[in-house]
């Protein structure tokens, strides 16, 4: 009987009822995508990452260190007998050392980074590379990506003074082609970083078979002199930066479930206090102060509960629509998070259940807080309509 009179009286309120449960819902859908587009952001990001440098982990001397380019040539390493068996879907060897290169007369630090032709395990669009056939003695090839190029200044065709130090330390330079700009989705292999053939860069160096470091698909375990650097690791920057970004998305989502909360608390206090003769009626018919109380708790709670449908059938066509377009995100083509294409959500149902259950039993603890006075009221005042204040 109290479900059958709380669900008459809710909707007999009408507009207001409908305003509780359509804002409530959208606080349910905005949760919801706020916390789908960070981890779409995040699985992109990292699937970018690992398709074009990452892949499953790097085999590295110990202590080498990237962003310090001074040591480079004094870390890499011959390539172990392990790797001589896995194909070029599994591994890909790959060279860094220090370089400068002459654009316009002007001097330009690079990261001369050589990549076997062969390989297929990293997502780089090396093609013109694989098909020089030209002697490197004459002039040797390379590929920049378009962020490169563009605060170099070079352009496909171009030809420029690459010069390098090799392994003995003696400094050499040679006449360099840009065979092809390339779009890298990937900042890190793209700024700074002339790419070469890797057979072509051991050969300037007198290098014979070294690497700076061996990708591979998956660990195969202990390899010496190298140590492996698990994924996790090397993408330690993207993944710090977006768990301080949720950070945020904690503001976001404590601002949503605030405005929801002081929706139906709004509604659940001005519904009492015009209500009142109606719960001095109640009581002098008998009905226990407490009973009334719940009836009232469970008027508001409905709110809640019909938030969860309507947030299903609101968050069905939102989320869906904005699967078709996802976010554009090409305003952060000058910055160095690894994502060019448009951002699209990842729902995961652990989540979404998660802040549904948070909302709803925020909503009704909101919902049943104004009705705690209920218990203290006088019949007689609630008949004249004075109980209440």
């Amino acid at each position: 009987m109290i479900f059958r009179m709380a669900l008459k009286n809710f909707l007999r309120q009408g507009m207001r009822s409908f305003l509780n449960v359509l804002v409530t819902a959208l606080a349910m859908v905005a949760v919801v995508f706020n916390l789908s587009l960070y981890n779409g952001f995040q699985d992109q990001a990292v699937r970018n990452m690992v398709s074009t440098d990452v892949a499953g982990g790097h085999y590295r001397m110990p202590g080498f260190d990237l962003l310090s380019p001074m040591e480079w040539e004094d870390q890499t390493f011959k390539v172990p007998d392990s790797f001589s068996s896995l194909s070029s879907s599994d591994k890909a060897e790959v060279l860094v050392l220090q370089g400068q290169i002459f654009p316009n007369r002007r001097l330009f630090p690079v990261q001369l980074r050589g990549v076997e032709m062969q390989q297929t395990l990293l997502d780089l669009p090396f093609y013109k590379l694989k098909e020089w056939q030209m002697p490197v003695d004459d002039i040797i090839p390379i590929i920049i990506g378009k962020k490169m190029a563009g605060k170099s200044h070079l352009h496909i065709g171009d030809g420029v003074v690459l010069r390098w130090r090799d392994r003995f330390g003696a400094v050499d330079a040679l006449d360099a082609r840009v065979v092809d700009v390339v779009p890298l989705i990937n900042p890190r292999i793209d700024e700074g970083v002339v790419w070469m053939r890797l057979d072509h860069l051991r050969q300037i160096t007198h290098r014979e078979n070294e690497v700076s470091w061996v990708a591979v698909k998956e660990s195969r375990g202990t390899i010496a002199p190298t140590e492996f650097q698990e994924p996790e690791i090397l993408l330690k920057d993207i993944l710090e930066l977006i768990r301080q970004d949720r950070k945020y998305a904690v503001i976001i989502w404590v601002i949503l479930i605030f405005l929801a909360g002081i929706s139906v608390f709004n509604t659940q206090f001005l519904s009492i206090f015009k209500r009142q003769r109606e719960i001095g009626t109640l009581m002098a018919f008998g009905m226990p102060p407490k009973r009334v109380v719940r009836l009232f708790a469970l008027e508001g709670s409905l709110a809640a509960f019909s938030a969860v449908l309507v947030a299903l059938v609101l968050g069905a066509i939102i989320l869906g629509w904005f699967q078709s377009v996802g976010l554009d995100v090409s305003h952060l083509a000058e910055s160095q998070i690894p994502i060019r294409e448009n951002i699209f959500l990842k729902i995961k149902p652990v989540e979404v259940v998660a802040s549904i259950v948070v909302i709803v039993v925020i909503m009704i603890l909101v919902a049943w807080a104004p009705v705690r006075k209920i218990s203290k009221v006088d019949p007689t005042q609630a008949l004249r309509g004075r109980a209440i204040t």
